[in-house]
């Protein structure tokens, strides 16, 4: 059976729809009225410009006082009509004068306090005392607070054209300096008149002082090292010192025993094969640590040794390979128990 729709939904329905459609008229009215006003920000009006507390200087701006009272320019690029000129009609040939307020003199005028006050008898009268009290109150802070503003404002600007004005000598200098560089060679007496080196700067003295420290004490710790590589290699060499007759006589018959003069020949013959060796037993030496073509014990192994540090690479040698054969153990001990 067919479900059939009442009255009552078919007006809610209905009423539905309206609204749907009233809704979307809405929108597209608002849209229609906002094509034009996306051109100045989606805002229907311009709000007007901020009229100022002040309507006159007043007389602590120093500048703008000082400025009225100077002398005003003559001539082609002053101001004010030349004698002998007529003015125009309905304005003045002077113009006219700037009026300063004094901004106690305006409080007392504008917010100044009532001359007798009556005993107030109802709240309503104490409350529009106390009203009129907080209005004059605000005046005169507003007041004074933008005469406040004004003078540092006055300041700020001054302050900016100083520095616009430095700034730009200072370019205009630069330049100058600039072209003249480029025109002109230096002249004997610029040369004489200015220092013929650049004076170091104290950090870069501090620097050269720490540099010439650092080199000094390397090479004083380099000649060190080398005079501890010479006493040890004398150290090793020592037992082969001859310091008897009876060593001589022995070091004489042990060298011509066994060899002849043609040995002893071409022993004497073999110079540059000995410097060849030697060059190689020192670059081994060099490589190793060692001395006398590895025959003795260098430099660097003597100091590791004083300095504990060939110590601690041994325990950690052993620790580690102690620590390979006992997880060895324990991998071995579980293939076994599986």
């Amino acid at each position: 059976m067919p479900k059939t729709t009442t009255n009552c939904e078919r007006l809610i329905q209905s009423s539905s729809w309206e609204a749907q459609l009233a809704e979307f008229r809405s929108i597209l009215r608002v849209l229609s009225m906002g094509k034009g006003l996306a051109k100045h920000g989606f805002k229907s009006g311009v709000l007007p410009v901020t009229r100022s507390i002040l309507k006159n200087p007043t007389t602590k701006q120093e500048t703008i006082v000082a400025k009225v009272n100077a002398p005003k320019p003559k001539g082609p690029k002053g101001v004010g009509y030349a004698e002998g000129v007529a003015h125009p009609k309905n304005s003045h040939r002077e113009p006219s004068r700037v009026k300063f307020l004094d901004v106690e003199e305006l409080i007392q005028k504008t917010a100044a306090a009532p001359s007798g006050i009556k005993a107030s008898v109802t709240p309503q009268q104490q409350t529009k005392l106390r009203k009129a009290e907080l209005r004059r109150q605000y005046l005169s802070e507003a007041f004074r607070q933008e005469e406040a503003r004004l003078i540092a404002l006055g300041k700020l600007m001054e302050e900016k054209k100083e520095a616009l004005e430095q700034e730009r000598k200072a370019e205009i200098s630069l330049l100058n300096q600039s072209k003249s560089s480029d025109l002109t060679i230096p002249t004997l007496e610029g040369i004489l008149e200015g220092p013929l080196m650049r004076q170091r700067t104290p950090e870069e003295k501090k620097l050269h002082r720490m540099k010439r420290k650092y080199n000094r004490e390397v090479m004083e710790f380099r000649a060190k090292e080398r005079k501890l590589e010479d006493l040890l290699h004398l150290y090793h060499v020592s037992d082969e010192f001859i310091v008897t007759e009876a060593q001589l006589l022995k070091k004489i018959d042990e060298a011509f025993a066994n060899e002849g003069s043609d040995v002893l020949r071409t022993r004497l013959s073999m110079g540059a094969s000995r410097i060849r060796s030697r060059n190689e037993s020192s670059i081994g030496d060099a490589l190793f640590g060692t001395l006398g073509a590895g025959e003795h014990v260098g430099l660097p192994p003597v100091k590791e040794f004083l300095s504990g540090e060939m110590k601690s690479f041994a325990d950690q040698v052993d620790l580690k390979s102690s620590q390979i054969i006992a997880q060895k153990k324990s991998d071995v001990d579980t293939i076994l128990q599986a």
